[in-house]
């Protein structure tokens, strides 16, 4: 179930993650069946589409997101999914992307459901692009760690009320028993408030 930030600061937020264009284009036609899941309002979309990736979807639990998506970027198939699984059947996309979507999701049970519906969907031998923030190694990063009250070490909580969770990587690689793990590297990123962050940026292959 979407938190009541995404339907509302959160929603008029720019988003910062890197979109993986080199490495979606370096593995996909640009006729794949995609999946943006947890799309926001479309941003990596668009930079598909300037890209020539035309039979992509979006879906997000966040209705304010979905309607701002559909307000800048009105020629975007986006659509409201608020929640599991989402009505396409087994098999159906090429490749899954998820991008900055379980830095949002900080309960280890909902993880779960998100990783195994993003199994569901993606065909056997497609790719899912798993993009999320480590554990981080900065003061202030760490002294956010240290005063959470949430069980979950990486859980924290921003002054504007949105909760994240950044991961141990072999927690990442768990919630995907039925992947293979092709490519992981590292990136540059910054937080919705624009603090620096080290960013990972995986390509999983569906068994």
């Amino acid at each position: 179930m979407v938190s009541a930030y995404w339907e509302g600061p959160g929603a008029a937020k720019a988003f910062t993650y890197p979109v993986p264009l080199q490495a979606i284009a370096a593995r996909l036609d640009t006729g794949a069946r995609i999946l943006d899941f947890g799309c926001g309002y479309g941003r990596a979309m668009r930079d598909l589409a300037r890209a020539g990736f035309r039979n992509t979807i979006g879906a997000d639990p966040s209705a304010a997101l979905i309607a701002r998506g559909r307000r800048e970027s009105p020629d975007l198939r986006l659509e409201h999914a608020p929640r599991l699984p989402l009505a396409h059947p087994d098999g159906a996309f090429d490749a899954v992307l998820l991008i900055s979507v379980l830095a949002v999701i900080p309960d280890d049970d909902e993880q779960r459901r998100v990783a195994a519906e993003i199994e569901r969907l993606c065909a056997p031998g497609g790719l899912v692009f798993l993009c999320d923030y480590p554990l981080q190694d900065s003061e202030h990063y760490r002294a956010s760690y240290a005063v959470s009250s949430h069980p979950v070490h990486g859980v924290f909580t921003n002054p504007d009320g949105g909760v994240f969770r950044h991961h141990d990587p072999a927690h990442l690689e768990s919630l995907f028993p039925g992947c293979e793990l092709v490519e992981a590297r590292a990136t540059e990123s910054t937080s919705l408030n624009g603090r620096p962050l080290r960013a990972l940026q995986w390509v999983l292959r569906r068994s």
